[in-house]
């Protein structure tokens, strides 16, 4: 290979690390999304079982007293 090549083939191996390490930041970021919905639905899920567990108490408590 001579100068030429090499300078060449140096550009090219630049130019695909760029765009993997644009494809990555990209991936990083939607997975930085996803955790964040997935953050959410957790805690509408642990509020959700906590609103039917004080449902269940408040209607075993009515029946009680009837």
């Amino acid at each position: 290979m001579n100068n030429k090549e090499v300078v060449q083939y140096r550009e090219d191996l630049k130019s695909r690390v760029v765009r993997i390490e644009t494809i990555v930041e990209r991936v990083e970021n939607q997975l930085g999304k996803l955790n964040g919905r997935t953050t959410s639905l957790e805690s509408w899920k642990s509020w959700m079982t906590g609103g039917m567990a004080l449902l269940v108490i408040i209607i075993t408590i009515a029946i009680g007293v009837s």
